[in-house]
């Protein structure tokens, strides 16, 4: 999923393009990723536990469950030796899922749907938002969406998540693509850094980088997530992995969801890890990160599926059947278990 990264309307050919599974990176990125994941089998002071490596999407603050679970050591209780990993982006992701590197990935749910559509063997077993949680900042300049018109929105690849967000955008707006440009600029620092150097006219971001960008002058034009369901963080497995390690995959959901409750009940304990890992000083941004993600997180990481039904009619797949695309089943028996209620009681 990595068309050639020019600025240019976003009908025509580079739509086409954000639909082909690319394969340029694929090398690479599984080389490296063989490389991490044997140094981690090699280790021999962790626990014992099944090996799992888990990699994730991008730094922000929809990461924070994973970083509690890893922290905590959630899912090492339930025999899980979870090590973390960061790729930027969803394609790469799922790439070295596909080549064997990752036992799972936590990323963008379109990453995965649209790899699907295309016959990758891989599903979504458990998903953090059924809404995005992105809004598009724009420079200071541009105070209404309509003053968009002509202008160049940053994204990070096409395929994912950011592209699905202005175009949702645009709907809600009652725009139409050709109405704008986009371009890839990458990750959230790079998105950041083309918005202040005036690259792009407007981007997409998330929590803390909408508040750092408000400090600077920047309008927020849209929360994506008043838009409607559309699946984005989301827990990937091959479907091969998925059948012959049950257990693992439901260790790591159970420490999964103690991450959740974590972070709805834990705002002090939760702050420190963001801090760690956001790398930022900045307490009021740390805060209002910690604000925007803890009370859109549900109890339970269960798949909506309008917002998969939603990623295919934006992929022009609507007429697959988005149950085609998740596997629920461990979530059922966690909570057949009782597990969730146990954590928050009444």
């Amino acid at each position: 999923w990595a068309p050639s990264p020019q600025s240019s309307p976003v009908k025509g050919e580079e739509v086409g393009n954000r639909k082909n599974i690319g394969s340029e990176l694929t090398l690479s990125i599984l080389l490296i990723f063989a490389l991490a994941f044997a140094a981690l089998t090699r280790d021999g002071s962790a626990a014992e536990g099944t090996r799992f490596l888990a990699s994730y999407g991008g730094t922000a603050g929809y990461q924070l469950p994973l970083w509690v679970n890893k922290e905590m050591g959630f899912s090492k209780k339930y025999g899980v030796d979870l090590e973390i990993i960061l790729i930027q982006a969803g394609s790469p992701n799922i790439q070295a899922l596909l080549g064997g590197s990752l036992q799972l990935t936590q990323t963008a749910a379109s990453s995965a749907v649209i790899g699907a559509a295309r016959g990758a063997p891989v599903v979504i077993v458990a998903t953090l938002e059924n809404k995005l949680p992105l809004q598009i900042i724009a420079r200071p300049e541009i105070k209404e969406p309509h003053q968009l018109r002509g202008k160049t929105i940053g994204i990070n690849r096409f395929g994912g998540s950011n592209d699905a967000a202005v175009y949702m955008a645009l709907k809600a707006w009652k725009m139409e693509p050709k109405d704008i440009s986009m371009l890839q600029t990458g990750g959230t620092a790079a998105r950041m850094a083309a918005l202040l150097s005036k690259r792009v006219d407007a981007t997409v971001q998330s929590y803390p980088e909408i508040f750092q960008a408000r400090k600077l002058g920047m309008n927020v034009l849209a929360d994506i997530g008043d838009f409607g369901f559309y699946t984005n963080t989301s827990n990937i497995v091959t479907r091969s992995y998925l059948q012959q390690n049950r257990a693992a995959v439901k260790g790591f959901i159970k420490g999964q969801i103690e991450g959740m409750h974590y972070v709805k009940t834990n705002k002090e304990g939760s702050l420190k890890i963001l801090r760690k890992h956001l790398q930022i000083s900045d307490p009021e941004a740390v805060d209002g990160t910690y604000e925007f993600f803890a009370k859109r997180l549900p109890r339970s990481p269960r798949t909506e599926p309008e917002g998969i039904k939603n990623i295919l009619v934006s992929i022009d797949a609507g007429d697959k059947n988005p149950a085609d695309f998740i596997d629920m089943s461990l979530i059922d028996e966690i909570e057949r278990e009782g597990f969730v209620k146990k954590l928050y009681g009444n």
